[in-house]
């Protein structure tokens, strides 16, 4: 049977005014700082986490979603905490001279101890005056799930609750994400956000190689002139790359009528920039031609893409 203490998380969790997506990534929080032991005990009566450790933990959330997926996390004001990461995401960019998206756990490493750490203490300060309290707050009523020590900037947990909490982290994750992506999909054209919002805090993307479309692409090329598609360019065969046109940020997928033959280098500059309308009609116009090609399995999909018009519909949506 379910605890009085966990229906309490369930209750937040489903009567939370779902506005803003600073408490749902509170929470989550919560939840891996006691997961992954990102907290101590006290003589094994109470569990304390440090408001910094829930910063760092929410920092990397919004810049796997920011800088990996495009998403916004507000139709209008941009939330403190995003604002904080962004100028992380921003330093980072500058660092590298690159715009290749790079998993928080990665990027972190390159940025200067000093701004991260100030970044840090600012988002932890924002999530003590407006957060931590916020969460526990469910219709002008006070839900006692944790205490906050305000001359520490700790939250304090009994023992005994921490431990339900990680018992049931998964479940009460998987329910935060899904508000979470309820919210997004409000202000957000992407598709498979919840897919997006469930991996933002793996550092890791299984993303399955594009070779087996390779052979496909290059029917193409009956004449043995293998062409740059976005430069008109011969290529080496020692010198392709296969690209996603729409980004695969945007897409969170591996479309064939949605890849093309490029340059390595060209598509290492490309990053996740949106194309031209003159490179979606383009597109449109090798599909036609690769359609007749392609092996069977690879047909139906090209054959859906054209007759729904996906390359218009996701063209739009990306811009947006």
């Amino acid at each position: 049977m379910i605890s009085r203490y966990i229906n309490s998380w369930l209750d937040i969790i489903e009567k939370m005014n779902n506005d803003n997506t600073y408490k749902l990534a509170w929470g989550r929080a919560i939840l891996e700082c006691i997961s992954f032991d990102k907290c101590y005990e006290e003589e094994g009566e109470y569990v304390f986490i440090k408001f910094e450790d829930i910063s760092e933990c929410m920092i990397k959330y919004y810049w796997n979603q920011m800088f990996f997926f495009n998403l916004k996390q507000s139709p209008s004001k941009v939330p403190v905490v995003c604002q904080e990461t962004q100028k992380l995401i921003d330093e980072y960019k500058t660092i590298t001279n690159s715009n290749i998206p790079k998993w928080f756990n990665e990027g972190i490493k390159l940025l200067n101890d000093k701004l991260y750490l100030k970044t840090v203490k600012k988002v932890a300060k924002t999530l003590h005056e407006n957060v931590a309290w916020r969460f526990k707050n469910i219709n002008g009523k006070t839900i006692d799930i944790y205490e906050i020590d305000k001359k520490n900037n700790l939250v304090k947990l009994n023992y005994s609750a921490a431990l339900e909490l990680k018992e049931y982290s998964i479940v009460l994750s998987k329910l935060l994400n899904y508000k979470w992506a309820q919210l997004l999909e409000k202000f957000n054209y992407a598709p498979k956000i919840t897919l997006k919002v469930n991996g933002i805090s793996q550092a890791k993307l299984n993303r399955e190689s594009l070779n087996k479309y390779k052979n496909q692409l290059l029917k193409e090329f009956k004449d043995g002139k293998i062409i740059d598609f976005y430069t008109g360019e011969e290529l080496t065969m020692d010198n392709i790359s296969i690209d996603h046109v729409i980004p695969w940020s945007f897409m969170y997928s591996d479309d064939i009528w949605n890849l093309v033959v490029t340059s390595k280098s060209y598509n290492s500059s490309k990053s996740n920039s949106i194309p031209s309308e003159d490179v979606i009609n383009k597109l449109k116009e090798r599909n036609e031609r690769l359609l007749e090609i392609v092996d069977n399995k690879f047909k139906e999909e090209i054959k859906i893409s054209l007759e729904a018009n996906y390359l218009d519909k996701f063209y739009r949506d990306c811009r947006l």
